[in-house]
């Protein structure tokens, strides 16, 4: 009788390390989800920003876009998801996203995409380029 009772209780032991180990793996793997959620909403807003600031404000032409798309793939072979029509969505997503959250910033409301959910500082810094057409 001994030995039954042992056995269920290793039993129900092995069950709850089970689920232990079973909830620390789900919530391991929703984390790293959320994590590579929050950098590729990082990297798109940040080329988004890049590309608007050089493409409606700077001198880029009008097939810069594509040249840009074209020469990344080259650069990168196997690149996916950063067609000319992917680099444009990532403008819009910018321009749509950014008064948002400079404005959820300035008022810090609790928004489910903030600043701090998206690095806006750190990537790709829009760089003023010399302006060929001003004489100095």
């Amino acid at each position: 009788m001994a030995k039954e009772t042992l056995i269920k209780h290793n039993t129900a032991d092995y069950n709850i390390a089970v689920q232990t180990i079973k909830d620390a793996i789900l919530r391991s793997q929703y984390q790293a989800a959320k994590l590579v959620n929050r950098e590729m909403l990082s990297l798109y807003y940040g080329i988004g920003r890049y590309v608007s600031a050089n493409s409606r404000k700077g001198f880029w032409g009008t097939n810069a876009i594509e040249t840009i798309s074209d020469r990344s793939r080259k650069e990168l072979p196997g690149l996916k998801g950063f067609s000319t029509t992917s680099i444009k969505k990532m403008r819009q997503f910018y321009e749509q996203w950014a008064p948002v959250i400079n404005k959820s910033t300035a008022t810090a409301v609790n928004l489910p995409l903030t600043t701090n959910e998206i690095d806006i500082d750190s990537l790709l810094c829009v760089v003023p380029r010399f302006n060929y057409m001003t004489k100095n």
